[in-house]
């Protein structure tokens, strides 16, 4: 997935995601598959799951990471 480093956060209604809940990973999967743009924490997720990482390419999503704070990652669908 491409990633680019951003100065602001970027516009956009973002459903946001948390690894601090239960089903975190079904959420993240759902989301993408609705074609949301997504918001989440970095911290303290291990990574993002081999399979929801490859769906989310499949899908044209970009990274966009915020240059102020390196946890805050913004995922924009190839169409927004």
């Amino acid at each position: 997935m491409n990633a680019s480093l951003v100065k602001t956060t970027p516009q956009g209604d973002f459903a946001e995601i948390s690894a601090l809940k239960k089903g975190w990973e079904n959420r993240f999967q759902s989301f993408a598959n609705e074609n949301r743009p997504i918001k989440f924490d970095m911290y303290p997720f291990e990574g993002i799951p081999p399979e929801i990482s490859e769906r989310l390419m499949q899908l044209g999503y970009h990274d966009l990471i915020l240059e102020n704070d390196r946890w805050q990652h913004f995922l924009v669908p190839a169409s927004n």
